[in-house]
């Protein structure tokens, strides 16, 4: 079953920072468009004609979402996605999402209902992963818990269904549940 969403779905669950959005270049580099992300720019990401990052955090230093980033070699994809539905499986009370990325793993998004603190954002998912034991280390966005001078935007995650300009594979909607 392939998992689509809407161009107003994309908005409304990923884009919790508005003013900025990031572009993706050829050689994988993101670089930040400093206006307001529009359903036009996300029309165009979901046809292809670019790939667009959204920063999880905004300037109250809140989220609306988390994600874990799962990566490793191409001709791993197995285990790594083993691992991938394993962590899925430690967020049953929450909206969550998990996606092939178009290249060499895997996104577990977990939502929040309301906008919530960075700071407690990464707490639950640092405790929930502690909870298994032989977990590889991956990466837990958002990655600060604060915004300042120094770091006005924080860290950003592909937008689900793109086109990854370096492998030039489409993402992919494995699994998706929790939204009403």
């Amino acid at each position: 079953m392939t998992i689509t969403l809407s161009v107003e779905e994309l908005y409304k669950i990923f884009v919790h920072r508005k003013d900025v959005f990031a572009t993706q270049q050829t050689n994988g580099a993101y670089y930040p468009t400093r206006r307001p992300i529009t359903l036009k720019d996300i029309q165009e990401h979901l046809d292809g004609e670019k790939t667009i990052g959204v920063y999880c955090l905004d300037y109250d230093n809140t989220v609306r979402w988390a994600c874990i980033d799962i990566d490793g070699k191409p001709d791993e994809l197995a285990k790594w996605r083993k691992e991938a539905d394993i962590i899925y499986s430690l967020f049953p009370d929450k909206p969550r999402m998990l996606e092939f990325s178009g290249r060499k793993g895997f996104h577990i998004w977990v939502f929040f209902k309301r906008k919530t603190t960075a700071d407690y954002a990464q707490q639950l998912i640092r405790a929930r992963l502690n909870r298994v034991k032989g977990l590889h280390s991956h990466e837990i966005f958002p990655k600060q818990t604060e915004l300042n001078e120094g770091r006005k935007y924080g860290n950003l995650v592909k937008l689900p269904l793109a086109t990854h300009r370096v492998s030039g594979k489409r993402s992919v909607i494995l699994k998706m549940e929790g939204f009403k």
